[in-house]
């Protein structure tokens, strides 16, 4: 395996009239040796142009990439020793399971040997390669529970099925890096469950140098050692997903980390606390450089939210617009003067929540978050 670096990497296409248009600005990128890391944002952030950068599709217009210590920027896909998997599983409609996952192997003996050779070169020899490539076919194929699958075609398998076959195609090369791009959008919501945390279990086997994109944050925080959220192609920020969903650095991440998201109130400080739309609330002691009538924005996680009776001393007067119960919590959506608020709770404590009740709620004043304006206000640090 291998460690992969960008520095300063950048896209930019011509645009109408010939004017530049950047889809990926400046990014720089630290992947380690073994590491899952997990590029994730809305659709049109720059993902996907990073890995395809990273892959070769892409021609870099700025800055250098580096793979396992060497300059890649000129080097041919072909040559990088990467592995790709697609959204859509790329496989040959007309091999079986088996033949998918040798094919690159056998490209790569045809490319090493050339044609001839292997058209005229030593029968013992050409049948010790095949035997090789069929025991590597056979270990990949156990490691993925497609011992079963490995004589039939494509169009005879799931969803599940061919993206394990798609995957095992990768494996089967050892490559220095693995690309995902999106590769569970096309499976059902349980498939998908099922998937990643083969994913994940098998990166733990393989200790796998990985760089995988996906627009779904549930999916990026589950599988990734590093997240790396991106927005109008630029890194919002690169830490773990605990850390994005804990301290996101910006207003941005803070909205885009975490399901549901984080209810994010406009306003201002005033001494001791914020207001927004007239209703105030007292802030912890811990944002000494705000300065009253100081425009800021109030986060706060729908789970780091309590319910009291309407009219409570220090709370936030609403009505619940809407109950959604999920098993063991429930979601309730709030119409209050800062907003729509989502709270989440407990399932036996919101037994007798009903639509259109009164109420009030207090965020838990040891998980505020405070943000400067803006879609992408930095984050203002406490003390």
């Amino acid at each position: 395996m291998a460690n992969v670096r960008l520095t300063k990497v950048g896209k930019v296409y011509e645009g109408p009239s010939g004017s530049a248009v950047r889809a990926v600005e400046a990014v720089d990128l630290d992947i380690a040796d073994g590491e899952f890391c997990v590029l994730v944002g809305p659709s049109g952030c720059g993902k996907s142009t990073t890995l395809r950068m990273v892959a070769g599709l892409e021609e870099i217009s700025e800055g250098t990439l580096e793979i396992d210590g060497a300059r890649v920027n000129d080097l041919p896909a072909k040559d990088r020793d990467i592995a790709f998997v697609f959204q859509n599983y790329a496989l040959y409609p007309h091999l079986t399971v088996g033949q998918n996952i040798a094919f690159g192997l056998e490209q790569r003996r045809v490319h090493r040997s050339g044609v001839k050779a292997m058209l005229t070169g030593a029968s013992a020899a050409r049948a010790k390669e095949s035997e090789a490539i069929a025991a590597r076919v056979a270990e990949v194929s156990r490691t993925l529970g497609l011992d079963a699958l490995l004589a039939r075609f494509p169009r005879e398998l799931s969803g599940g099925q061919r993206q394990r076959v798609a995957v095992g195609r990768a494996i089967a090369r050892d490559p220095k890096v693995f690309l995902f791009d999106e590769p569970l959008s096309n499976l059902d919501a349980r498939l998908r469950i099922e998937t990643r945390t083969e994913l994940r279990l098998l990166h733990r086997r393989l200790r796998a140098t990985i760089l995988y994109v996906t627009h779904d944050q549930e999916e990026a925080m589950t599988l990734a050692d590093r997240l790396v959220v991106m927005h109008r192609g630029r890194v919002q920020q690169n830490a773990s997903a605990q850390e994005c969903y804990e301290r996101p650095a910006n207003r941005f991440v803070a909205g885009f980390i975490g399901t549901p998201p984080m209810n994010i109130v406009d306003g201002r400080a005033e001494r001791g606390g914020f207001a927004a739309n007239g209703v105030s609330l007292a802030l912890p002691a811990r944002w000494p450089s705000l300065n009253a009538d100081q425009p800021c924005a109030l986060g706060f996680r729908p789970d780091r939210i309590r319910l009291v009776a309407a009219g409570a001393e220090g709370s936030v007067s609403a009505m619940v617009a809407a109950v959604e119960r999920l098993g063991d919590r429930t979601d309730i959506a709030l119409d209050s003067a800062w907003g729509r608020v989502v709270a989440r709770i407990a399932a036996d404590d919101a037994a007798g929540i009903r639509e259109g009740d009164a109420c009030g709620f207090e965020p838990d004043p040891q998980h505020l978050h405070l943000f400067e304006t803006g879609e992408c206000g930095a984050r203002i640090n406490p003390r």
